[in-house]
């Protein structure tokens, strides 16, 4: 639903009373992307000269916050939602489940704010651990009465509330984090969300040991989740960190290590500290005066966290040797700064970290140095995280001229040579094995050219609102759109759905003219390359996209090695990505055939593949090709999604 019937009165008066886009950004906690797509296609008025009027201002934010918009609750804006879910943080037990449930009835029905909530379940918890004694209020002696005091004096100033008590389970597991699940089941989606915080499963740190006299920090420890599963009662607590930029979850964490404990003057060093702002950048006059390093570094740092855009400038200027605004990598290059002569890090990082050129200069950090490495593939570790993790550990007392790579789904592990991490992207290609790198090597060797710098790219349309834009019927003015499910190997499909085209109006349109020419077209969410050629000027949505080679290389022999089984274990091996991003596309081989080869792949692409058999000639022309041994034949065909039927057309 529209609200242009809103008033564009112009602002007037007091001009501090005027109102900017910016200030629907803040107060909406969305990006400027957005709020400019929103007046674009019609959703928010456009400000006037001198901006919104308040009461204009008022009514935008009161419509979209309400609940007759969806916008907020469309799938681009998931993370303003504000349902509340029950997050148990590896909780198994049902008791333990139940009586989380029940704690969040009480908190639903006695009206406290999330503070206060935690604040009484916190106080039940210490107390249930005989950690509190009765007059802990009015006369505390230890750390955590002097501490829970504290609390509780600034929490009834702020805002009176009665004793509410909370239902504890019959007893807690050690690494539980009760309280920490609470906390994140009452928080709104948005909240989560945008901070990047994700539970760590304990399983992933099974293999940890951390020695008792050891120093310890956790750079994102949240409610001290990782802590509470890597630390045991016997360590000092005074050598062990935490930070955090979220108070409440600090104080959650400091209450979860007296517990693990089991002691009331235990002293952990815990700070609110953002490992992003806080911190003097490596590159830095004054980054190595005075730093205090640690033995060990554990930690699952935010992924996508989302800035303002002058948190981002300023992050720009600040890390502009990293050449990224992204979270994880920050966190990452200042966390190695702070690892004593014998320490070690451990990580947790999605996939894209070892192939996305965006974090190449962190790569390039890293694997200069030739730190000993180790990386644990966990495939889809994480709920409601549609990337694939791993966890990177690395040691700073020793060197390797190789990485250590660990698969846990497969239940194997091997070697990478530290020579195989080249510039100038320093592409980790971890699901490489040896057998495997004889093949990637093979393809390399042969003489070849590659697409990069010799094609244009352009992404598909994004509309804003597929539900308004696509047609299941044409009209008498519209058009068909390709989507990357109508891009079939070798040829496209027929389109199922039209547009009535109108680029002015959508949040995402490339040149025009580059999706009315011939062109390669190409499905963005695949586990392998599926492509085609475009003779007709079709329009793309968002899950196809496009390239046009501006070289002499043929077409069609670009078409038929992508979609060859060699090119799927290839893009498997070398980017195990769901993703196809433009630089996979530039850095595969094309090798230099002679004029008799490139012949017989027109004739392959232009006889419309149809059947098994002809794919397997393909192939083994392919494979005759780049010389590939019978072993090396078998080891590709056997590769997992190597199938003959997924790569025919249609």
């Amino acid at each position: 639903m529209k609200i242009q019937a809103i008033r564009n009165v112009p602002a007037a008066g007091d001009p501090s009373q005027t109102k900017t886009k910016e200030d629907i950004q803040a107060a909406l906690n969305i990006s400027m992307t957005t709020v400019n797509n929103w007046i674009k296609t019609g959703v928010i008025p456009e400000p006037s000269a001198v901006g919104y009027g308040e009461e204009q201002f008022d009514e935008i934010i009161s419509h979209i916050a309400s609940d007759e918009s969806a916008k907020l609750r469309g799938r681009a804006n998931r993370s303003r939602m504000n349902d509340k879910f029950v997050c148990f943080l590896g909780i198994e037990d049902d008791k333990t489940k139940a009586a989380l449930l029940q704690a969040l009835s009480v908190h639903r029905e006695c009206g406290l704010s999330i503070e206060q909530s935690v604040f009484c379940l916190s106080i039940d918890s210490l107390s249930s651990a005989r950690l509190l004694s009765m007059e802990w209020e009015v006369k505390p002696t230890t750390e955590i009465e002097k501490f829970m005091s504290g609390w509780s004096f600034a929490l009834k100033n702020d805002c009176p509330f009665s004793n509410v008590h909370f239902p504890l389970p019959p007893a807690l597991c050690p690494g539980i984090d009760f309280i920490g699940a609470f906390y994140q089941s009452v928080q709104s989606i948005a909240q989560r969300s945008s901070a990047g915080s994700y539970y760590t499963p304990g399983h992933l740190l099974h293999d940890l040991f951390i020695p008792s006299g050891c120093t310890v920090l956790d750079p994102c420890c949240g409610s001290g989740g990782i802590l509470l599963k890597i630390l045991e009662k016997g360590h000092d607590s005074r050598l062990i960190h935490a930070y955090d930029i979220d108070s409440l979850a600090l104080k959650i964490c400091r209450i979860n290590l007296t517990m693990l404990f089991a002691d009331p003057n235990a002293n952990p060093n815990i700070r609110k500290h953002d490992i992003v702002f806080d911190e003097e950048p490596s590159n830095s006059l004054f980054a190595h005066q005075n730093v205090e390093r640690f033995d060990y570094i554990i930690t699952n740092p935010p992924w996508g966290s989302k800035f303002t855009q002058a948190q981002k400038k300023e992050i720009e200027t600040r890390y502009s040797y990293l050449n990224s605004t992204e979270s994880f990598s920050i966190a990452l290059a200042n966390s190695i700064d702070k690892l004593t002569p014998i320490g070690k890090l451990v990580f947790f990082l999605p996939y894209s970290f070892l192939n996305v050129s965006v974090h190449k200069e962190i790569r390039r950090l890293i694997f200069r140095d030739a730190y000993q490495i180790k990386l644990h593939l966990f495939g889809n570790a994480f709920k409601g995280v549609m990337s694939d993790a791993i966890r990177l550990d690395l040691s700073s007392n020793s060197r390797r001229q190789y990485v250590e790579i660990v698969s846990a789904a497969k239940g194997i592990s091997y070697t990478l040579p530290l020579r195989s991490v080249t510039p100038p992207d320093f592409i980790v290609s971890a699901t490489i094995n040896s057998e495997d790198a004889t093949i990637s090597q093979a393809v390399s060797a042969k003489p070849h050219t590659t697409l990069k710098g010799n094609a244009k790219f352009a992404l598909g349309i994004v509309t804003g609102n597929n539900d308004k834009h696509l047609l299941r019927f044409p009209t008498a003015t519209s058009e068909p759109i390709y989507r990357g499910k109508d891009i079939a190997p070798f040829s496209p499909l027929s389109p199922s759905l039209h547009i009535e085209f109108n680029p002015s109006i959508y949040q995402q349109v490339a040149p025009v003219e580059l999706y009315r020419q011939r062109k390669i077209i190409y499905r963005f969410i695949a586990d392998r390359l599926v492509c085609a050629i475009d003779t007709e000027g079709r329009l793309l949505l968002n899950s196809a996209n496009l390239f046009i080679p501006t070289s002499d290389y043929p077409w069609e022999t670009i078409v038929v090695l992508f979609n060859s089984g060699l090119y799927a274990f290839l893009y498997k091996k070398l980017f195990n990505s769901k993703k196809v991003l433009r630089s996979h596309i530039e850095s595969l081989p094309l090798p230099i055939l002679t004029k008799e080869d490139h012949t017989l792949f027109k004739e392959w692409h232009d006889v419309k593949i149809s059947t098994h058999r002809e794919i397997c000639n393909i192939d083994s022309e392919i494979y005759r090709i780049f010389e590939l041994s019978p072993l090396q034949v078998q080891l590709i065909e056997r590769t997992a999604g190597m199938g003959k039927a997924d790569r025919l057309p249609g």
